[in-house]
């Protein structure tokens, strides 16, 4: 028998709760224990501003000096090094410290003519606008109070964002599609790892294995939704599912997650707030997700992962949660 969603919605909310719940229960009883962050979706920011991650922030103000593709993963990795020295930079600037900014301003100006090739006066201009860049972005005096992981960053617009369009959804071929052996080599690997997670194994004996599933997703599931001749640009699809796969595995639990059976609390986590901090892009694009993971689940189905009722379930828990993605969606970027 179908579950009536409205049920669904209440048991990932009470089991949010009890989850909650737990976590400061096991701060109390545990000396050990790290103090709770709360999920992104939690941290309110001023009006006009929008609350994301530390590496986020910096991610969107490297943006000028990545307009230009690297040479090189060591350019890149020049590249980066140079937009942490001026985050810093302007950092001792906002939090008016002349002795870090006399500092700062030495290395930067070393970094900006031996990786962009500027000097003079062209380098004493970047140099300002990436202070006012920082500034404009970032001020510092309505950022969140110390210790926090995230920060306040200004909006650059406002976007109006509506439900995700399923017409657009659909398959000329709508019987299954027998595995073949790669998707039998990738599904043995998923079920490999389960058991690994069952049976509590170190993270190091299974790191590899879980990077190839994820590296190797996107081109599978690519492969079904050709030949399944979805009507929509599979690319816009694809590639959901391994920062889904990312979550489940190689991120910290209280309990045990598995792909085929993910609790209903963990579901919500993955929306509210991991998704939001791990992945920066354009507002409506993250409107790809809840349809991209409910495909990603027929996939796996037809290939053989998991059971009708197994996929049913997480198809529907991801359609409960979907109405409550799109209310975050539309409060941030309003």
């Amino acid at each position: 028998m179908k579950k009536n969603k409205n049920e669904i919605v209440k048991r990932q909310a009470k089991a949010k709760n009890k989850k909650k719940k737990q976590r400061q229960i096991c701060l109390v009883k545990t000396p050990r224990a790290v103090m709770e962050r709360p999920p992104i979706t939690a941290m309110e920011a001023p009006k006009g501003f929008i609350t994301i991650s530390h590496s986020q922030a910096i991610m969107e103000y490297a943006k000028p000096l990545m307009e230009e593709n690297s040479a090189d993963l060591d350019d890149l990795n020049r590249k980066i090094e140079l937009a942490s020295s001026l985050w810093n930079l302007s950092n001792s600037k906002q939090k008016n410290k002349p002795d870090e900014y006399a500092d700062w301003t030495k290395k930067v100006t070393t970094g900006v003519r031996s990786v962009l090739n500027l000097t003079g006066e062209a380098a004493d201009r970047f140099i300002e606008e990436m202070v006012e860049r920082h500034i404009h972005l970032f001020p510092e005096e309505i950022q969140p109070a110390a210790p926090s992981m995230f920060m306040y960053m200004r909006k650059d617009a406002s976007y109006l964002i509506r439900p995700f369009d399923y017409s657009r959804i659909g398959f000329k071929v709508e019987k299954g599609i027998a595995p073949d052996e790669e998707d039998l080599r990738f599904i043995g690997k998923i079920k490999e790892l389960d058991d690994h997670m069952r049976k509590g194994t170190s993270y190091d004996a299974y790191e590899a294995l879980t990077i190839s599933i994820e590296n190797e997703s996107a081109s599978l599931f690519k492969k079904w939704l050709i030949a399944k001749e979805f009507e929509d640009d599979p690319d816009e699809y694809i590639h959901c599912a391994d920062i889904y796969i990312t979550f489940i595995y190689r991120y910290m639990h209280d309990d045990l997650i598995l792909l085929k059976s993910v609790p209903d609390e963990y579901l919500m986590e993955f929306f509210e707030d991991y998704l939001l901090r791990k992945v920066m892009c354009k507002p409506l694009e993250y409107l790809y997700w809840p349809p991209s993971l409910k495909l990603f689940y027929r996939f796996l189905g037809e290939k053989g992962y998991t059971s009708p009722p197994e996929t049913a379930g997480m198809i529907e828990a991801l359609d409960a949660i979907e109405p409550h993605f799109l209310e975050i969606l539309q409060t941030r970027y309003h």
